[in-house]
This record gives C-alpha cells, sequence and structure tokens, in this order.
C-alpha cells in the first residue's frame, strides 16, 4: 500500500531522516515507538509529504507522490495530528462536512448523514451543533479521527494522538483507533502508549539515529529484542 523508497530528510543542512526503506501492506497496524528526537514524527508525515523527501520517494498504492498529485493523493491517506487541528469558528459538524462537500465527494445532505452516523460511533452525536472550544481534549481528539473518515480514506496516520491530552482522556481516544484496527483500517501511528502498541499493532517500528533501527513483531520487539539499542531503551522505561 504505502512505500517509502531510499528516503532521506534534512532541514537546514541538518540530517533528520537517513536511508529509510518501508513498506506498509494492506491492512498492517504499523506503531513507531522510539526515543523523542528521534525523527518519528518527521517519518510519519513523510508518508503523505507534509515532510518532503530531500531524496528518495514515497509511493501509495505503486504512484509516487508529488506536488501535483499530493491534494489528491491525500483523500486516501487521512492524518490526525496531536493538536486536533479543527477549525475554531466551525460547528462540529461543519468541521465534519467541510472537506467531502468543499471537494465535491458529497452533497452536502449526504455528508451531515454520515457525519451523524460517525459522530453516533465514537458517543460524540450529541455535541454536533457545539464548538471546538466547548469540547475536552478527547472530545476534540475524537471529533479530529472521525472527521478524517468522512472522505473513506484507505490508510490512516496518527501522529501521537494521545501526547496532549489529560491521562483520563488517552483511552477513549485510543479505542476508538482500536476499532479501526479490528474494522481493518491500514494504520500507522507514532505513540509513546506502549500497552497500546504492544496489543493493537502487528508490527513495531523502532526508531532512532534518524533511522529505523528495528522492524518486527510487537511480542519481538518488546519482549526479546535482537538489537541492543532496543534493549537499551526499554531497560530505561523498567
Amino acid at each position: 500500500m504505502l512505500e517509502l523508497k531510499n528516503v532521506y530528510v534534512s532541514y537546514n543542512d541538518k540530517s533528520i531522516l537517513e536511508d529509510i526503506n518501508l513498506v506498509i501492506n494492506d491492512g498492517d497496524v504499523v506503531a513507531i515507538i522510539g526515543p523523542s528526537g528521534a525523527g518519528k514524527s518527521s517519518l510519519i508525515r513523510t508518508m503523505n509529504l507534509l515532510v518532503e523527501p530531500t531524496k528518495g520517494s514515497v509511493l501509495f498504492n505503486g504512484v509516487k507522490l508529488t506536488k501535483d498529485n499530493i491534494n489528491k493523493m491525500r483523500e486516501n491517506i487521512g492524518m490526525v495530528f496531536q493538536q486536533f487541528e479543527l477549525f475554531p469558528h466551525l460547528s462540529v459538524l461543519d468541521n465534519m462536512i467541510l472537506a467531502p462537500v468543499k471537494l465535491n465527494k458529497m452533497k452536502k445532505s449526504d455528508a451531515i448523514i454520515k457525519a451523524k452516523e460517525l459522530l453516533g460511533k465514537v458517543n460524540l452525536a450529541n455535541k454536533i451543533e457545539d464548538y471546538p472550544n466547548s469540547l475536552s481534549g478527547g472530545e476534540k481528539q475524537r471529533v479530529a479521527i472521525v472527521r478524517s473518515l468522512m472522505l473513506n480514506p484507505k490508510m490512516m496516520l496518527f501522529d501521537e494522538p494521545t501526547s496532549a491530552l489529560d491521562p483520563e482522556m488517552v483511552k477513549e481516544v485510543l479505542n476508538v483507533i482500536k476499532q479501526l484496527a479490528k474494522n481493518k483500517m491500514t494504520i500507522c501511528i507514532v505513540t509513546h502508549e506502549m500497552k497500546f502498541a504492544y496489543e493493537v499493532s502487528n508490527r513495531v517500528l523502532f526508531v532512532d539515529q534518524k533511522k529505523i533501527i528495528a522492524d518486527d513483531k510487537p511480542e519481538i520487539i518488546f519482549n526479546n529484542p535482537n538489537e541492543v539499542r532496543v534493549k537499551e531503551f526499554f531497560s530505561k522505561l523498567l
């Protein structure tokens, strides 16, 4: 589904990512973990060209992502950020229907029906006319997630979706992502929630020193890693 080939990223002559090669297959749930500043967010943002590779290429279903086609391709690659990115001047409903209506993907009436359906699935049907500033952090993030689903993406990217939340709100957001995984959505998520990564993903990437140090099943990464750097990381967490 998604492939990164020999990807390098640098900014102001500072190297951020080096020689990244990665294939994410249809139905994969990939957790990206590692120390702060290792390049995890840059890696996931490269997957839809929010960060452009200095060298190398990103392909989605065999098609190279470029400046010319990226807006069209992003309809297939949903993205959820740390800080929700909701439009504060729009109601929850208007946040939900803006993209599909503006892109002529749905009639407004159909978009409203779908928005109500998705909000119901995350227990936010009663918030449909509310504005973002009246929502809790967990509610904002759930709205952000289902808003990304309005265009029926084939893949979802999450960049530390719980890092800006109070601890009691983390579970409600992770439960939504767990349900997407159960429904066979292809997912890639940068997370510090190790229990979630272990239980939900079928692959874990450990990123450090600008590279993917390890790519394996969660039970191997967490319980019996081969790489010294991964062992060191977990020894400091315990």
